[in-house]
């Protein structure tokens, strides 16, 4: 019998561990580790085995031990440490991952934190010293090296983090030393703690997760970085949330932020910046699907507007010019802008769609880069940075409105702008640049905002990473997932207050995240008595979840609170219509209706239920009802006109029908205007009727629908005879025509 694939035995012994399924997932581990045929690694799983013996022993002897749980706990954690290793060892030989490939080049030129750290704060110190040299004794050509070597010193910094699992007690002394010094250079903190997160998504390693959220309380963090290190943080918790719960140090991590009130607002912000985030997608299929496709239709009228005005030079921006603001009025483009417009002030991700395309540099093809935070100086942007350009990088470093990937995207294009183009740009953005550095030096500093605009950003620069990266299929993508920090061990007790809990469940509702919503929403009905407002959103969230009995049944507590409230009425009306309850679904639409006489969408669903119930009568009202109130000529004329036809009324729905031919015909209104005609006796206008619809969409067409309608037509009067001789006349005269 063959071996299973080492992905798939790694997968099912962490489900054992995940189960509490120790003795299963020892035995596994074994045939795993001994693959390796390192003594070493086989050896650790023996002790830890003989370790978790005798304490299955200890409990069977009853003996007690209170430190039980705990020693439980780190036997766990360090089983799946070694099932990681173990796996590491077996799939990098061979496996063509840019992991395992960066691996094996780590292991083929071996590094170490404190060697590179030792080099990178010599390279940084010369860099500094060469910085402050007067202007007449600076050799640029030194100083481009220094920088250069800086790079790649973060670079490898970044990679050896990332693969070295797990990292010896010296080199994570040595990255604790980074963080504990406030002096220490801030894209050093960032690379290597994006390092740390990026070897986390790999590996679980609980020292490495407790150290990145240390970070965050750390008094030698600033509010960037501690946002960034909760950030990640949460993620990896989230990731491994059927691992840590069994984490005594965790639990107590969590439970210092539990008690600190900057720490919950901090969580909170976070939380809502991954929802956030999961609405990007939406976003980007609004700018694809409708933003774009409208622009390019409009743009040939636009065009034409110009030519017809004689203008070739020196054009108005069309938001200036009425004649094109009308045109994009009318478009819905004006609409759509303002819809994006709305999304980035509330902090969603507008940028992506634009920026997607610019990821194709060679910039990114370093893994590294993805995560650096903007530098003006870096040698692969320093080169534009000529006098002219500087405001311009300025505002682009200092904007709160493009991440740090995004901020390289747009200095690299700009790079590859010839000169003409670009020296029209900088005259056109030299109008504007005195009247936005004044805005940004007149904002005031407001911390609430910064940190919030810190995460997500950050978030942004992830999303990108994770979506643009050309081998991203390699990694595992946290937005794939639901990013609910209500699932997190420990982290959910922080969210269970309700006030919390109702900022949440609004946000995932308001987002349009429903099912989410709904299981807030859900929790704070157990923890007290459940609003009308409260009721009305879950009934919501079961209908856009296609829940109609489960949202009537909401709706319907809500009526109880809150009689003839309209939208509840309406609501209930078409749940209940849907669920095909159509007598529930005319009693709502009724009590609607009194609420709202006048309400033309009420008038209509109640025609449509009456005709389902066969009370063509009483539809016909409320047809008539709807073609005085909010009359469309056609589209409201049609169900009149079918009434009449039901009701007998045979003269005035082949004239009504008439007048609606005479505006946007369609085959099925000469089909039904041939049946009225058959029925008032008029056969011969019928058939030249039928013979326009045949015209319209084909002979089988229509005899397919005048065959669906031959039960109606029986009732009607007609003789079936009749029918079926016109049926074939139709036929004869398609053949003839052919």
């Amino acid at each position: 019998m063959a071996t299973p694939p080492t992905e798939e035995r790694k997968q099912k012994i962490q489900q054992l561990l995940r189960q509490r399924r120790l003795a299963e997932a020892f035995g596994l581990l074994r045939q795993l580790t001994a693959e390796t045929s390192n003594w070493q690694l086989s050896d650790k799983t023996a002790q830890l085995e003989q370790s978790y013996r005798y304490m299955v022993r200890y409990v069977a002897e009853g003996i007690d031990d209170p430190k039980r749980e705990e020693i439980y706990a780190d036997i766990v954690e360090k089983a799946f440490e070694l099932c990681d290793i173990a796996t590491t060892e077996l799939i990098a030989q061979t496996s063509p991952r840019l992991y395992f490939g960066t691996l094996r080049m780590e292991r083929m030129h071996p590094q170490n934190t404190t060697a590179l750290l030792q080099r990178f704060r010599r390279t940084t110190e010369q860099l500094s010293v060469a910085d402050e040299l007067p202007a007449d004794e600076q050799d640029s050509a030194k100083r481009n090296e220094l920088q250069r070597e800086k790079e790649d010193l973060l670079t490898a910094l970044f990679k050896h983090i990332w693969v070295t699992f797990p990292l010896p007690a010296d080199e994570t002394s040595a990255i604790r030393e980074i963080f504990s010094d406030s002096a220490t250079a801030a894209d050093l903190k960032e690379i290597v703690m994006c390092a740390m997160f990026m070897s986390l998504m790999e590996h679980y390693s609980e020292s490495t997760l407790l150290q990145l959220m240390d970070i965050y309380t750390s008094p030698a963090s600033d509010s960037k970085l501690q946002m960034k290190a909760l950030c990640c943080s949460l993620l990896v918790m989230y990731r491994y949330r059927h691992i840590i719960g069994h984490s005594h140090p965790v639990e107590l991590r969590i439970a210092n932020l539990a008690d600190n009130s900057r720490a919950r607002k901090d969580l909170m912000t976070v939380f809502l910046q991954f929802i956030r985030s999961r609405g990007t997608e939406r976003i980007v299929r609004k700018v694809q699907e409708e933003l774009v496709p409208k622009l390019k239709e409009l743009s040939p009228e636009i065009r034409r507007k110009i030519k017809n005005t004689g203008l070739t030079d020196d054009l108005e921006d069309p938001e200036q010019n009425p004649d094109w603001q009308e045109l994009l009025d009318k478009s819905g483009i004006s609409q759509k802008m303002q819809e994006l417009n709305k999304m980035q002030m509330e902090g969603g991700d507008v940028f992506l769609s634009s920026f997607s395309h610019l990821k194709s540099f060679p910039f990114f093809g370093n893994i590294a880069n993805w995560f650096l935070p903007f530098d003006a100086r870096h040698s692969a942007v320093s080169h534009v940075a000529v006098p002219g350009l500087r405001p311009l990088m300025a505002m682009v470093d200092h904007s709160g409105a493009f991440c740090d990937s995004d901020k390289y995207s747009f200095m690299l294009s700009l790079a590859s702008v010839p000169q003409q183009q670009r020296d029209m740009m900088l005259g056109q953005f030299d109008e504007q640049s005195a009247q936005i550095a004044e805005m940004q030096a007149n904002d005031l500093p407001n911390p609430e905002k910064e940190r919030e605009n810190t995460a997500n950003k950050f978030m942004q620069n992830l999303y990108r990473f994770f979506h643009l990266f050309n081998r991203k299929t390699e990694f595992h993508n946290p937005f794939h997932t639901q990013l609910n920090l209500t699932e997190v061990p420990f982290v959910a007790d922080i969210l269970s207050d309700t006030d919390d809990l109702r900022l949440i469940a609004e946000f995932y509702f308001k987002q349009e995240h429903y099912a989410d919503a709904l299981t807030i929403f859900r929790k704070i009905a157990e923890k007290e008595q459940a609003s009308a407002g409260i009721l009305q959103k879950m009934g919501f969230c079961h209908e856009n979840l296609k829940h109609y009995t489960e949202a009537a049944e909401c709706y319907e507590k809500v009526d109880l609170m809150k009689p003839d409230d309209l939208w509840t009425l309406k609501h209930l009306a078409f749940c209940h219509r849907t669920n095909g309850n159509m007598e529930e679904a005319i009693e709502y639409y009724r009590r609607a209706e009194k609420t709202s006489p006048d309400n033309a969408a009420i008038a209509n669903n109640l025609g449509n239920c009456l005709l389902a119930v066969d009370m063509p009568e009483e539809a016909l009202k409320c047809f008539y009802k709807v073609d005085y109130l909010a009359p469309k000529g056609a589209r409201t004329m049609r169900p009149v006109a079918w009434c009449l036809f039901l009701t007998g009324n045979f003269s005035q729905s082949a004239d009504c029908y008439s007048r609606i031919l005479s505006e946007s015909p369609t085959a099925d209104d000469h089909i039904n205007r041939g049946h009225a005609l058959l029925c008032n006796g008029s056969v011969k206008e019928a058939f030249g009727s039928y013979l326009a619809a045949v015209h319209a969409s084909g002979i089988q067409s229509v005899a397919d629908t005048v065959t669906g309608d031959l039960p109606l037509l029986k009732k009607a009067g007609a003789d079936p005879t009749t029918t079926a001789l016109l049926l074939d006349s139709l036929r004869f005269a398609t053949e003839n025509a052919d």
